[in-house]
This record gives C-alpha cells, sequence and structure tokens, in this order.
C-alpha cells in the first residue's frame, strides 16, 4: 500500500500589512473584508466584516480568539490586497 504524507503548508498572516478594503480568506473559504487597525488599549487587533454585513475582530495573526481557537473559527489563510 502507498502512503503519502503531506506536510501542512503554515502561512504568515500578518493583519498589521492589510488596508481598508482587503480581501481576508479564512480557513473555511469564506471571504471577508478588512475594515481597520483598532486602537492598542482594545483587546483585539483588527475589525473585519462579514459578508452578511456584521462585523467582527481578529488578532494580528488572524486568529478570531487570542487563546481558545476551535475548528469552526474562520482564522484566516490568505490576504488579498487591492
Amino acid at each position: 500500500m502507498l502512503t503519502l504524507n503531506f506536510k501542512k503548508k503554515v502561512m504568515s498572516i500578518d493583519l498589521r500589512k492589510c488596508k481598508p478594503g482587503d480581501i481576508l480568506i479564512s480557513k473555511h473559504g469564506m471571504e471577508l473584508t478588512y475594515v481597520k487597525a483598532l486602537p492598542e488599549e482594545d483587546y483585539m487587533d483588527h475589525e473585519v466584516k462579514y459578508p452578511n454585513g456584521s462585523y467582527g475582530t481578529r488578532t494580528h495573526d488572524g486568529f478570531v480568539f487570542r487563546k481558545k481557537r476551535l475548528e469552526e473559527d474562520h482564522d484566516i489563510v490568505e490576504i488579498i490586497h487591492k
């Protein structure tokens, strides 16, 4: 039997390089829009907009949560700069 081993590609995401309007792709394929960096005193680092018009936040490295991370989270895996 042939066994294939694929290494998971690790992408380095840094939302500090984003500009308003950039497209963010989540690990589940959802397209979000980068809105803005949040003030340093905020708990989270960046604001994003979902396709349905609601807003959310992300860490500098694109995660929904700083510590407790879930498989269903729409963590960012790709940035498409406009």
